[in-house]
């Protein structure tokens, strides 16, 4: 027996065989309208564009009279770059049948295809009073608002779809990504909540109010919303990982797994869910199962620098300095410029005593971003964790003329110059800092305890928070 190496259900329809059976015997060819159609779309769908003209273009001088196959040939046409001819034959259709939706349908997106957003929106308008599905062609007009800017208009026409059909996943969809566009918290929750009294087991309205409080920062009734998706539907992935985002946020980071590891049960290709599992363990000081995720992160892609510095800061916390390094270089040949590498670099050339290698990073670093006043911050503390308090001294006089309003630069320095012995430039520039910002002195107690010890320092604060 021969085995038949094509799938019955990816061969051609019988028409299409049949058609090019009697083109390539050069016979008279003749199909009704409705396997023409089958025939058109399967070439169309092929994306055999010449090959569809020349076929929607037989069949119309065959059957002169219909609408379909001419409401084809604009598609066919519109599909390769000749718009004005397929908005012609649509206007000849719409004289002979005006209340035919499906010209105004195509006629709406050929505009939209032509930028010509207005015209878009106005056969879409037409199309509406005559369609049997209203609000996706509300839909389609706030899209057209959407691309003219107009969000208002655009959340006008997505709300006229919903109170048409409370169901319609695209529509709840679009309004939610314009409250978020448009940073409108409050209505957004108050839209969902709406919706939701008017179809309670919709899971999208209720996944999309759970979003709506995350954006207001209500994580709690966040948590509730995600676990009214859940009960209506237990396998929803986007509410168990929301759910999981939720409590890392809220640091209940058992919780937060437990979550994250639902929705990768249904959906094991996102690798975004297992680094963010390896993130909670680290977070957690779980080194172990947090390098165990990283690296299940790099089986599926080994380029994923993020999980290639989560490896690399995982070694780090083992005390294996060496691999780390060679951790952190990884990241950096698939991310030159990645500054969190290259200052987690830095800082372990220092801790393995390497310290003319962690220069050479942070000095990259502040290269790539002079005004990223962290990596300053953290260049400086490192100079000053391996005894040079001097070259932290001179680094941060550095940062201060280029960032001259940032306070903590200002705390930092101020410390340095004490340690030197150095108090009356260490005054000078604290009193900058608690003039710029009073309560960054809780910060550089916080970094550096040993301040307090310094007469100048608590005197100033007092002094600053009487006058305050």
């Amino acid at each position: 027996m021969s085995l038949n190496i094509f799938d019955k259900q990816n061969r051609p329809p019988w028409q299409v065989l049949k058609f090019e059976k009697l083109l390539n015997q050069k016979k008279s060819i003749y199909f009704d309208v409705a396997d023409f159609e089958e025939i058109i779309e399967y070439y169309f769908q092929k994306g055999l564009i010449k090959k569809t003209l020349n076929v929607v273009n037989y069949a119309t001088k065959l059957h002169e009279n219909s609408s379909d196959l001419l409401l084809r040939r604009a598609q066919v046409l519109a599909a390769s770059g000749k718009e004005i001819r397929a908005i012609e034959i649509l206007n000849k259709i719409e004289s002979l049948e005006p209340t035919n939706p499906d010209v105004n349908l195509y006629k709406g997106a050929i505009y939209s295809q032509l930028k010509q957003y207005k015209n878009a929106i106005k056969e879409y308008s037409k199309a509406v009073k005559f369609s049997e599905d209203p609000d996706y062609i509300y839909c389609n007009i706030a899209f057209e608002y959407e691309n003219l800017g107009d969000y208002n208009k655009t959340i006008e026409f997505l709300c006229k779809a919903l109170e048409l059909n409370p169901d319609n996943d695209l529509a709840i969809f679009e309004v939610a990504y314009c409250f978020e566009l448009l940073g409108l918290k409050e209505k957004s929750v108050s839209f969902f909540s709406k919706l939701i009294d008017r179809n309670p087991y919709s899971v999208e309205a209720w996944f999309n109010l759970g979003l709506s409080y995350i954006n207001s920062d209500l994580l709690d009734k966040a948590i509730e919303a995600f676990d009214f998706c859940i009960a209506i539907d237990e396998e929803h992935t986007p509410s168990w990982y929301h759910k999981g985002y939720v409590y890392n946020v809220k640091a209940d980071y058992n919780s937060a797994i437990k979550c994250y590891i639902k929705s990768i049960e249904e959906d094991e290709d996102d690798i975004m869910k297992f680094y963010n599992i390896g993130e909670c363990y680290e977070k957690m000081n779980n080194y172990y199962d947090a390098e165990k995720y990283y690296k299940i992160c790099l089986e599926k892609d080994p380029s994923f620098v993020e999980a290639i510095i989560g490896v690399g800061a995982c070694k780090v916390e083992a005390g294996e300095l060496k691999l780390a390094i060679s951790y952190f270089k990884k990241g950096l040949k698939e991310e030159p410029e990645n500054i969190s590498c290259l200052c987690l670099l830095a800082d372990t050339y220092i801790n393995n005593d390497m310290p003319d290698n962690a220069r050479e990073c942070f000095k990259k670093a502040i290269e790539i971003n002079p005004d990223d006043i962290t990596i300053w911050l953290d260049y400086a503390n490192a100079l000053n964790i391996k005894g040079d308090t001097e070259s932290a001294m001179n680094l941060l006089s550095e940062a201060h003329e280029n960032n001259p309003e940032d306070a903590d630069i200002l705390y930092d320095l101020s410390f340095f110059l004490l340690k030197l012995g150095r108090g009356k430039t260490a005054a000078f520039y604290l009193e900058e800092a608690l003039i710029l910002n009073f309560e960054g002195y809780k910060r550089i107690i916080e970094k550096y305890p040993e301040i307090i010890e310094y007469s100048i320092f608590t005197e100033l604060v007092e002094l600053y928070r009487t006058n305050k």
